[in-house]
């Protein structure tokens, strides 16, 4: 079993524990609304453990391995991480302009317009559809 092997399956069986047991455990039903709190993490893990179905069947024998690239992934991960627990104390407001910001400059957006409204349009649209139209807090 090669390395891309293992990581699918991994993968696939992550997802199956999200959708088996966390996703029910964590997210609560409510009766009003018209899509449920736990429809759209419910879809994202069927999707995942499908996508990571098909790739263990259709697996390459190689994995080229790019540094750049595993270095590129490595801050995005940590731009998530860092952000998160930075929403957590000061609040998303103030936190998901620049998470919008990095992860633009992190995909090699430059043209400041679209900078400027990706900073402003994703986190203002973000927030108008969880907190007023699902009625939820964000961190």
């Amino acid at each position: 079993m090669n390395a891309e092997r293992l990581m699918t399956a991994l993968l696939l069986v992550c997802g199956l524990i999200f959708l088996v047991v966390v996703i029910p455990a964590q997210v609560e039903e409510v009766d009003y609304g018209r899509i449920g709190p736990g429809t759209l993490p419910r879809a994202i893990a069927i999707i995942v453990v499908l996508a990571a179905g098909i790739q263990l069947l259709c697996s390459r024998e190689r994995v080229l391995i790019v540094p750049l690239v595993v270095l590129r992934s490595f801050v995005f991960v940590s731009l998530i991480v860092v952000s998160v627990y930075l929403m957590s104390l000061v609040g998303f407001e103030y936190i998901a302009p620049l998470l919008a910001l990095g992860v633009m400059l992190l995909i090699g957006e430059r043209r400041w317009y679209w900078l400027v409204s990706g900073c402003l349009i994703i986190p203002i649209s973000s927030w108008l559809i969880v907190e007023q139209a699902l009625n939820r807090v964000l961190p």
